[in-house]
């Protein structure tokens, strides 16, 4: 369901770049979305993969299903209230938050007054999204993933239609959201109505609150956003910084969000989706005390995502200009937009398996309930992130708020390791040979890919988008054999893992 949201994410951000490329009105909704696109970020990695899921998953272990059913129940109430209440202050104060977020717009009062507009338009969707991560939590803490994996493919089918419904002034982008939002809570009710919550409008607050479980999660909600929203936080700077058109030309924001959405695919397909998967299993085996259990959990996880991180990665930096070209290039996305942006999504490539280990480390911490160690964490990493791209914008421009972004997230994964070690050992012996190996395959397979595209452009030779897009496929898809060849031959466990569910999965490779 993820690949599917992020195939659908892709068409939608083609069908964008071609509608708005990076004009006033695309720089309008990428500032309008990130407001509430930011603290949707937070509601679903901070509060319902790092506070509702191990608090839940606890809960139903230890107290059983009625004290789930409960739980939930009390949470529901007061978090109703809380969203209603967030989404109201949005839409007045939308003004103060444009002025906020993108500084630099207040010399173009009709951009100014566009993106107000839009944000008011998209702020109800921060109580939407909201909600549907509390109902996420909840399927999430009785290992139900499917159907909350389904909601941002429908946002995007969402999205997709209000385009084509209405184009000007990106309108129907805007409330395409809203729409893509409500049906995310629709499709998950089924779920949790077979699950056995039904849910109710009763208001209970503070001492009234029917269950011990509400404080746990109180206590664990504020620290674990904060963590989680450094990161968030570390987006919202570089805005600041690309609204300000002396700095990194025109158009900066809009290149940023296309950057960085293809960044997102493999972040969330393998950083966040494993994260948020081995998060249930690593709260239950630290309640157990089994420090062997999550340590091989936390192992599995973290191998895993850098299994495909890296290569993702260096992916990026050699078929960066052909994906972009491809996929974006049309339209009023003009070769100039796509220069820049192929050299900001290489800047972002180089700490992506940073940011995927990030995730993992940090929910390892999260199932002993530490709280503040990605906080503090993530703080000085912010920093960091401030300071380099103080420093790096002035001789690079965008591509150095993209790299700033990397190093600064290398530094957060190289602390929450040292801080994951305390607690259940070291894991330097397992990963450093391996992921040395997985570095060399992974360089082998961007060499042979970005040959492959070469020799389609200079040497065969293809004409229009479907040829250009065909041996985009070619270069990636036979990069990725290439790869696992590398793999099995570097005996790298996971490729000899993927190797065997090929072989059971697929006819082709199946052995009679």
């Amino acid at each position: 369901m993820t690949a599917l949201s992020r195939i659908l994410g892709f068409l939608r951000d083609c069908l964008i770049a071609a509608s708005y490329g990076t004009s006033a009105t695309a720089q309008a909704f990428v500032v309008a979305f990130r407001i509430p696109n930011l603290l949707r970020d937070l509601a679903g990695e901070g509060a319902a993969n790092s506070a509702f899921v191990p608090v839940f998953s606890r809960t139903r272990a230890l107290e059983g299903r009625d004290s789930w059913r409960a739980l939930a129940q009390a949470v529901w109430s007061q978090l109703l209230i809380g969203l209603l209440a967030v989404s109201v202050v949005g839409i007045a104060a939308a003004p103060w938050l444009v002025t906020l977020v993108a500084p630099g717009f207040r010399g173009d009062p009709e951009l100014l007054h566009l993106t107000i507009r839009l944000t008011r338009i998209l702020f109800p969707f921060i109580g939407l999204i909201g909600m549907a991560a509390f109902f996420m939590g909840l399927l999430n803490s009785v290992d139900h993933f499917t159907l909350p994996s389904l909601g941002p493919v429908i946002l995007n089918l969402s999205m997709i239609a209000g385009l084509f419904l209405w184009r000007p002034d990106a309108l129907g982008l805007a409330w395409g959201v809203i729409a893509g939002g409500v049906a995310q809570l629709a499709v998950q009710a089924p779920a949790l109505s077979r699950a056995g919550v039904r849910l109710r409008l009763r208001f209970q607050w503070g001492a009234r609150d029917s269950h011990p479980g509400v404080r746990q999660i109180r206590q664990l909600l504020i620290p674990r956003t904060i963590g989680t929203g450094v990161y968030q936080i570390s987006v919202l700077v570089d805005t600041i910084f690309a609204s300000f058109r002396s700095l990194v030309g025109s158009g900066g924001i809009a290149v940023l969000y296309f950057a960085h959405r293809f960044l997102h695919l493999p972040m969330a397909l393998f950083g966040i989706s494993m994260a948020q998967a081995a998060l249930p299993a690593m709260t239950r085996q630290a309640a157990a005390g089994d420090m062997e259990a999550i340590r091989k959990t936390c192992l599995m996880a973290l191998r895993s995502s850098l299994f495909i991180a890296v290569p993702a990665s260096v992916g990026l930096i050699f078929l960066g200009r052909p994906i972009i070209q491809t996929l974006l290039e049309r339209g009023a996305f003009s070769p100039e937009s796509t220069r820049v942006t192929v050299a900001t999504l290489q800047g972002y490539a180089l700490g992506l398996a940073s940011m995927c280990a990030v995730k993992v480390l940090a929910n390892t911490l999260y199932a002993f309930h530490d709280t503040w160690t990605p906080v503090r964490s993530a703080a000085v990493a912010l920093a960091a992130n401030v300071l380099l791209n103080s420093i790096l914008v002035f001789p690079m421009k965008l591509p150095g708020l993209a790299l700033a972004t990397s190093i600064s997230s290398t530094l957060n994964g190289i602390h929450l390791a040292v801080a994951v070690r305390r607690r259940i050992g070291s894991m330097l012996k397992e990963i450093a040979g391996w992921l040395c190996r997985v570095v060399a395959a992974s360089v082998g397979m961007g060499i042979f890919s970005g040959s492959v595209w070469m020799l389609g452009e200079r040497g065969v030779g293809f004409s229009g988008f479907w040829g250009a897009l065909g041996w985009l496929l070619l270069s990636i898809g036979s990069g990725a054999g290439f790869f696992l060849l590398l793999g099995l031959l570097l005996e790298i466990e996971e490729a000899r893992g993927l190797a065997g569910w090929l072989r059971r999965k697929l006819p082709l490779f199946r052995r009679d």
